[in-house]
């Protein structure tokens, strides 16, 4: 994907689009997960669902799982392993504008050729899917 060229975008409200091209604002995809206190991380990895290449991912965090921890007796010593919170419900875009949607019930991979907002919902065409859907982020939290 490519940075949005001046005055290139459709809607005050898009994050992806195709425009010979597919393009992507970073800055906006921020500044929405912030408006609703999401968390965005980025990375840089493969992930062999969508492509054996490393590409550059965005994530929209949308719930954490909770750390678990184990106790354990060596000697005279009592020791406690914590293992790290991880995102469980997202939504991840790579740099190729392939995202992954991870619900608590299953994860999707999705082609997308157009990601939009409206208020706390992410609108979406994808390559896949007939015409517009909705993801309200209320239902990944």
């Amino acid at each position: 994907m490519h940075p949005p060229a001046f005055g290139g975008h459709p809607s005050d409200a898009h994050l992806l689009w195709v425009d010979g091209e597919k393009r992507f604002d970073e800055d906006r995809l921020r500044a929405w997960c912030g408006r609703h206190d999401l968390t965005v991380e980025t990375d840089q990895r493969v992930d062999h669902d969508r492509a054996e290449e490393s590409r550059k991912q965005y994530r929209i965090v949308c719930s954490w799982s909770e750390g678990e921890s184990e106790s354990f007796d060596m000697g005279d010593d009592e020791w406690e392993l914590t293992t790290q919170r991880t995102p469980e419900t997202f939504v991840e875009i790579d740099s190729e504008g392939v995202a992954r949607v991870a619900a608590r019930d299953g994860e999707r991979i999705l082609d997308l050729q157009e990601l939009w907002t409206d208020g706390p919902v992410l609108c979406f065409r994808a390559a896949d899917l007939p015409g517009t859907q909705r993801l309200p982020i209320e239902r990944l939290r």
